[in-house]
């Protein structure tokens, strides 16, 4: 696919590069760069929705903005991207597909280590047949295909080290934005069981932020810590105060 991206003028001010293509079924895709800032804009023009235009903004892989661009209005755009994953994925600049994280399940081509295709290589005919042994043809096994395609797709996630750098932003954000509004309801009631009440909540949009907004899996220890720092303040304020 990767024929099919062109090379085009950046829409947008601040990005470097930018690249665009049509389907065939006549959707037109848009994917922007900024490097210094490893910025990602992807646009996806639907042509079964009269050529409504969708939006999104990542960074590292995590999703700054969604947007309906036709009505200039916020929107989720995870069921409208998420199609196109395949054609995102096949951009030639392997510094955006880096930059995107595996945002809307977007990850680069897997390219298999030459060295270990060489000490590992199987041999993979369509069928068995008496003359295998004849022709010393090595067909793999299903539990060797299993091992194969599991181990292509953890390679595609990334090690990890790079799973934790694309999380790492957002939980803290996730983490301050506690702590911040925890100290802002504390001071205007001061009151331990709202206190606690507002953190178990905090606990609990972080997780929807995560899944909803992010469009990641869930983090449990960080709703937990939420859940159990919020529990323990409630505690206290019920019982002691």
């Amino acid at each position: 696919m990767k024929q099919i991206w062109r090379k085009q003028k950046p829409r947008t001010p601040g990005f470097i590069r930018a690249f665009s293509m049509e389907t065939p079924l006549g959707d037109v895709l848009e994917a922007e760069f900024n490097f210094h800032e490893r910025l990602v804009r992807l646009s996806a023009q639907i042509k079964e929705e009269k050529n409504r235009i969708y939006g999104a903004t990542v960074k590292n892989g995590v999703v700054l903005q969604e947007k309906d661009i036709s009505s200039g209005r916020a929107y989720p755009v995870f069921r409208k991207l998420w199609p196109f994953r395949d054609y995102f994925a096949s951009l030639p600049d392997p510094d955006l597909l880096a930059s995107l994280g595996g945002a809307y399940e977007i990850y680069p081509p897997y390219l298999p280590d030459i060295e270990e295709e060489k000490k590992n290589r199987v041999r993979r005919f369509p069928a068995s047949t008496k003359y295998d042994s004849i022709f010393g043809i090595v067909r793999e096994t299903r539990f060797q295909r299993w091992r194969r395609r599991r181990r292509e797709a953890r390679r595609a996630r990334g090690t990890p080290w790079q799973r934790f750098k694309r999380r790492i932003w957002g939980d803290l954000q996730d983490f301050s934005l506690g702590l911040g509004f925890g100290y802002l309801v504390y001071i205007s009631y001061y009151d331990y069981v709202v206190l606690g009440i507002t953190i178990a909540c905090l606990g609990m949009v972080a997780g929807l932020l995560d899944f909803l907004v992010r469009k990641r899996s869930v983090l449990f220890t960080k709703v937990l810590s939420f859940l159990s720092i919020g529990s323990y303040f409630f505690y206290n304020g019920y019982v002691y105060f």
